[in-house]
């Protein structure tokens, strides 16, 4: 869900924007015009043919120029349109035409040495055309932003005026704004002097400011319906079915750095009507474009973006991309190990940004470890892998290292922190039977869609079947369907609950259709584990009830178990609903399914995911690379949901063994994966990696010794260490829990903590056995730097280390300073 700050932001912007009517920075010297138009094969006009309805219709057109080398550019704003008949309609700057007078005509387009005519027809001009309160009143409010969360859309409203949020409930909406307060808010008798008019223009003091650009098309809309007597919508009003927008998805190249937008909306009438001035735009990444309120898209630099266009409650995006040439740029062809590669190197073309180099054999040892067991190599192993010269040993070590129990030990972790595996929720003993059993599946590489058909539809006691516990962690069917959008297709469902999305199709429908699904489950307490005390729980049973509806609080109606996205499921009387679910779920073609979760086995090999943040898929919020993650999707369900040849085929592409070193040209790249992404080690990996690199063992109360971080059940061992890393509390199903970023506190244990000092000056460590056994120097050294930085001492290391070595008067001192050095370096701490 949206943050309320991020929200008020949002909202300021459009509204900010809306009021003074920004254009983007279209030049106007005449030279700069036309060499944006250069000399077009051909001049493309959409719509082909404008036919006005009304006598307030209107029709914003995209002219589109292609050339000889196959690149498209968008010349709305810099071409020259020309009525034949002038009397029939306006032509805007920009492409926008308003109708007059009935009758036929030609739009003439120049642009530079090519020109095009375009058939104009007006029709009903002369015909009442009233305004529509729910179809223009409603859509000026949401362009305005006077319905936003952060204004009168907030749950509580603003200085006693309420409205819907954007718009979702217009009959509500009516009647506040014509009979709340007596009607103060809208002037029957004087509609000029109605308050919503006054505050919309800046007229009167109004704490949100101006709202309505004077003459844009929402501040005509709302007057002409003031003027028109605040008339209600007849019942049979036509409503919106459909909205397209034009021209589409594209690819613009220097100097076409803008796009002009046109929304369509098709009614249930049948007729389609212009209402790009109506839409409510916003862009996925302001830095790279943005998108005025007339809908003009300007690019800032070179990069990809998602523009979101809302009008009413309909969601539609469309993917813009802007490419320039860079200085220096000589795309290297780097050889593609398999399709990872193909289509990583295929954007990164497109977008003249060159991958860095393969890492080097120290750094894939220590990265492949890291990801795949959570642990470093000792230093038999670094030196082992260093010295074999196989050109197939690194994926000899992936392979290896799959089928190591350590594997199961980290991945377990992974998934049990958004599976929110902790005691609060499942007892002691239920945090260890459900760990065994997530460490179980995944160790035997049991295909992922069995293993989440089983969690789905678990029933029984959540001691003798562990997967019921899912029921136990979540326990209404509100909360059941956002976790599981969550866990599984990586939607944030949440803000569905009260009322539309704002930034995604989901709406109020969607969300109660899929609790639906959860509402016959319930819990009662296991008869034969109940608890050590009364007070005390101990195990729960989850079974289904042949009862049990959802009903959607705005409309009353129980709504049918249906699906995200998809059409209801025939269930039968009495059949458990939960299976029809789980079917539909893991089927091979569910692409939530499959891209979700391919994005997040990427995410925790890269850092990164395809769409970032992993578990927030929406149109809103584009991936950085569409055939890559529908590539790993298709494969991952073609190789029936096997995780490890997922992990494996990520592992063994080139993109994955780029080194984290950048290049001049990759440098600012984080996004597209041109290069390694270097990450600070999460908790448990940090304690875990001192532990073994100092050759002390952690001591973890209540547990067996010899238990690594990474094979806790929970983090209520409350080890102040793991804490102050981010160790995550597992109460969101959200990789998000876990923090990442560094911290003064994290320094701190770093630099004198009692972990890190208590290790290093164990009598038997690292150190400690090392000279027990009377070994060298040069000796002593290369373990530690084998151990700690998975390689051996360079000759600057080495005579730097040494000469400190030659001036303590205590030598033992001195190694804990030296290792102390080496845990405390940026090649220690993170992944690399």
């Amino acid at each position: 869900m949206t943050h309320p700050a991020t929200r008020w932001l949002l909202s300021l912007a459009v509204a900010l924007v809306s009021v003074v009517g920004l254009r983007a920075d279209v030049p106007d010297d005449p030279a700069a015009r036309l060499a944006v138009i250069g000399k077009p094969t051909a001049v493309e006009v959409a719509p082909a043919k404008v036919a006005l309805a009304g006598g307030r219709a209107a029709q914003q057109i995209v002219v589109t120029g292609r050339y000889a080398d196959g690149t498209v550019r968008d010349l709305t704003p810099f071409v020259t349109l020309t009525l034949e008949n002038p009397a029939l309609a306006t032509v805007a700057p920009g492409g926008y035409l308003a109708a007059k007078a009935n009758g036929t005509t030609q739009l003439l387009v120049v642009a530079g040495p090519s020109q095009v005519k375009v058939p104009v027809e007006v029709t009903r001009a002369d015909q009442p055309q009233p305004v529509s309160f729910r179809n223009e009143v409603i859509a000026s409010l949401n362009v305005a932003g006077c319905n936003a969360g952060a204004c009168h859309g907030t749950p509580s409203g603003k200085n006693g005026f309420k409205l819907s949020l954007r718009g979702f409930d217009p009959a509500e909406d009516y009647v506040q704004l014509t009979r709340d307060v007596l009607g103060r808010r809208s002037d029957r008798l004087s509609p000029d002097a109605s308050l919503m008019l006054q505050k919309g223009l800046g007229r009167i003091p109004h704490e949100g400011g101006q709202r309505f650009a004077t003459g844009s098309t929402p501040h005509q809309a709302v007057e002409l319906w003031l003027k028109e007597g605040l008339r209600d919508d007849p019942a049979d009003l036509a409503k919106l079915t459909d909205v397209t927008i034009l021209p589409g998805s594209r690819v613009l190249n220097l100097p076409s750095r803008w796009q002009q937008l046109s929304v369509m909306g098709t009614f249930s009438d049948g007729s389609v009507r212009d209402v790009t001035r109506l839409t409510v735009f916003s862009s996925s990444d302001t830095g790279i474009a943005d998108v005025d309120p007339r809908g003009l898209v300007e690019f800032k630099g070179p990069g990809e973006v998602a523009i979101l266009c809302r009008y009413l409650e309909e969601l539609r995006t469309v993917r813009l991309t802007y490419l320039e040439p860079r200085d220096g740029f000589v795309w290297s062809n780097p050889p593609e190990a398999n399709y990872v590669d193909k289509h990583v190197f295929a954007k990164l073309k497109m977008l003249s940004i060159p991958p860095s180099d393969l890492c080097s054999d120290q750094d894939f040892l220590r990265r492949a470890y890291l990801d795949l067991i959570g642990t470093l190599p000792t230093p038999a192993e670094t030196v082992a892998f260093l010295d074999d010269r196989s050109p197939a040993k690194r994926e000899k070590l992936i392979d290896a290292l799959l089928e190591r129990p350590e594997y199961a030990d980290f991945w377990t972790l992974k998934w049990s922190d958004v599976l929110r595996s902790n005691r609060k929720g499942l007892t002691v003993k239920g945090i260890h039977v459900f760990q065994r059993w997530v460490r179980d599946q995944i160790a035997s590489n049991r295909p992922f869609d069995e293993m989440v058909r089983e969690l789905l539809t678990a029933s029984g006691s959540t001691f003798a079947n562990p997967p019921a516990s899912y029921y136990r962690i979540t326990r209404d069917a509100p909360n059941l369907a956002e976790t599981t959008a969550q866990l599984f297709f990586g939607v944030r469902l949440q803000c569905a609950k009260c009322h539309n999305h704002p930034f995604e199709r989901w709406t109020q429908d969607d969300y109660y259709s899929f609790a639906a699904f959860f509402a016959q489950v319930k819990q009662k307490r296991d008869p034969l584990e109940p608890g050590p005390a009364a007070n005390q729980p101990g195990g729960e049973v989850i079974f289904v009830t042949r009862g049990g509806d959802v009903t959607q609080p705005r409309t009353k109606q129980v709504m049918p178990a249906k699906p995200l996205g998809a059409p209801a499921p025939k269930i039968a009387p009495g059949e458990d609903r939960r299976e029809a679910l789980a079917k539909w779920t893991t089927d091979p073609g569910n692409l939530l399914f499959t891209r979700s979760v391919a994005n997040r086995v990427w995410f925790h090999l890269m850092g990164k995911g395809i769409v970032d943040p992993v578990d927030d898929f929406r149109d809103s919020n584009p991936s950085a690379n569409d055939e890559l993650l529908d590539a790993l999707a298709k494969d991952f369900a073609a190789n029936k949901f096997d995780v490890k040849k997922l992990i494996r085929t990520v592992m063994l592409s080139r993109t994955y063994q780029l080194s984290a070193q950048a290049n001049d040209l990759n440098r600012d790249d984080a996004r597209y994966f041109s290069h390694a992404y270097t990450k600070l080690m999460t908790a448990e990996q940090l304690l875990d990696a001192i532990c073994a690199v100092t050759a002390v063992p952690e001591k973890f109360a209540g547990l067996p010794a010899g238990t690594r971080a990474i094979q806790l059940p929970d983090g209520e061992v409350n080890h102040p260490f793991l804490k102050t890393f981010g160790q995550p509390a597992r109460e969101l199903a959200c990789e998000c829990e876990r923090e990442g970023d560094s911290n003064l506190a994290q320094a701190l244990q770093l630099i004198n903590g009692p972990t890190v000092n208590g290790k290093l000056r164990d009598a038997n460590n690292r150190i400690g056995k090392l000279l027990a056994a009377n070994k060298g120097d040069r000796e002593v050294l290369d373990d530690l730097y084998l151990a700690t930085l998975s390689r051996r001492p360079t000759d600057e290391d080495v005579k730097i280390s040494l000469e400190y070595l030659g001036r303590a008067k205590d030598k033992r001192r001195a190694w804990e300073d030296i290792h102390w050095a080496l845990i405390n370096t940026k090649e220690f701490l993170f992944r690399h």
